[in-house]
């Protein structure tokens, strides 16, 4: 087999894997998430189109447990799921979550609540925290 043969081969079996692993993404949330007791409960979120996202993994988010963005209280400190941290309190004049992540040091750093999707790590607030939850991430 030559090289141009190989590399068409690999690219084919690269989409197969990929639409299998698509599908069972699908299947999981088809099936309905888990309650989420824990930030590690929280699935990974597909990348899907706007739409999609608000009609259909949205509402599977909050039925499992994920706490609705107009519930939310400012300065109320949650637990929950982002890719750098799992305590975030939420500022309702910037109409998102400050949290604290260490880059170079500590820093204060933003993100989106899971219903504003904007292609950057979302956090997802699964339940109410304590200022003891936030000064615990930057000791």
């Amino acid at each position: 087999m030559g090289i141009e043969a190989a590399k068409i081969k690999f690219e084919a079996e690269k989409m197969k894997l990929k639409e299998e692993r698509e599908q069972r993404i699908k299947e999981f949330w088809e099936n309905g998430i888990p309650k989420l007791n824990n930030p590690e409960d929280v699935p990974t979120l597909p990348r899907v189109n706007e739409k999609e996202w608000k009609e259909y993994y949205v509402p599977r988010l909050i039925d499992a447990g994920a706490i609705p963005k107009k519930d939310l209280i400012h300065g109320q400190v949650y637990i929950g799921d982002h890719r750098n941290t799992d305590v975030a309190r939420w500022n309702q004049e910037t109409n998102k979550f400050d949290h604290m992540r260490y880059k170079f040091g500590w820093r204060k750093d933003d993100c989106n609540h899971f219903e504003d999707d904007d292609g950057f790590a979302l956090f997802v607030p699964i339940r109410l925290g304590t200022e003891d939850d936030w000064n615990e991430r930057i000791k």
